[in-house]
């Protein structure tokens, strides 16, 4: 089991906050690490990140032993399939949730080995030798510009669109779901809504993941720094090691 620490504040900007997240160890010691950003606003975009955090982390505890490859990744696309059905159900058979959605970026940590998975744009990092690696590819209308080399990602960046999903869990019948597995020779894992990488920038990031704070300190360090960019979103942060579990 790896040291991890999580939370989420609702920013300077928003009345309320429509990111949940979710750390859970299940009985055969894998660990499994989540970041949802709900869509939809007065849609109750919180209900549907609330509704994934908490399907995955029925399904994980009682999930299976995962010994190969292709039995985790079978594993995440069902019960995010199963989320997206949920979700989606219910915004039909109720208007007030209708259009409600939510990101996903998660990473499931077995023996075999770290998985990672996302629909939508809230992201996933890795801490290698070389340098802070985006792991995760946005699904967002600006990253299929860039892709088609029509902008640069620094353009991205100050896109005017730069917020506008292409692919979201429960906003649709069918969704997409990223599932890759990843070199597990990494000091450190960051997952993160849009709140933290849309307004703070990576070299500042990456220098708080290399520090010899704790985990929580990181975790604290990086939302206040999204606060000072303005605080313009809802900001959710995990982090795993390096660095203690407590302490300053």
């Amino acid at each position: 089991m790896i040291e991890v620490f999580g939370a989420t504040d609702k920013g300077k900007a928003r009345d309320l906050n429509e990111d949940n997240f979710l750390i859970a160890e299940n009985r055969n010691g894998d660990q499994i690490l989540l970041v949802c950003d709900g869509i939809g606003g007065s849609a109750s975009g919180e209900v549907a990140s609330a509704m994934v955090c908490s399907i995955v982390e029925d399904a994980f505890q009682v999930a299976p032993v995962f010994e190969k490859d292709y039995q985790a990744d079978d594993w995440l696309r069902k019960v995010m399939t199963e989320a997206n059905d949920s979700i989606y159900s219910r915004s039909m058979w109720w208007r007030k949730y209708r259009g409600m959605g939510t990101t996903a970026a998660g990473v499931l940590l077995t023996a075999k080995g770290t998985y990672i998975f996302n629909a939508g744009d809230s992201r996933i990092y890795a801490l290698y030798d070389d340098g802070l690696v985006q792991m995760s590819e946005d699904h967002s209308y600006v990253q299929r510009l860039v892709n088609e080399n029509k902008i640069t990602a620094r353009e991205a960046r100050e896109h005017a669109k730069k917020n506008a999903l292409t692919n979201a869990v429960g906003v649709w019948r069918v969704f997409r779901l990223d599932v890759n597995k990843i070199k597990s020779d990494y000091s450190a894992l960051l997952i993160c809504s849009d709140g933290l990488h849309g307004y703070v920038p990576e070299a500042k990031i990456t220098r708080t993941l290399e520090s010899p704070l704790s985990l929580k300190k990181k975790v604290q360090l990086l939302i206040d720094f999204a606060n000072e960019a303005g605080g313009h979103d809802n900001c959710t942060v995990i982090v795993s090691g390096p660095g203690r579990a407590y302490g300053r």
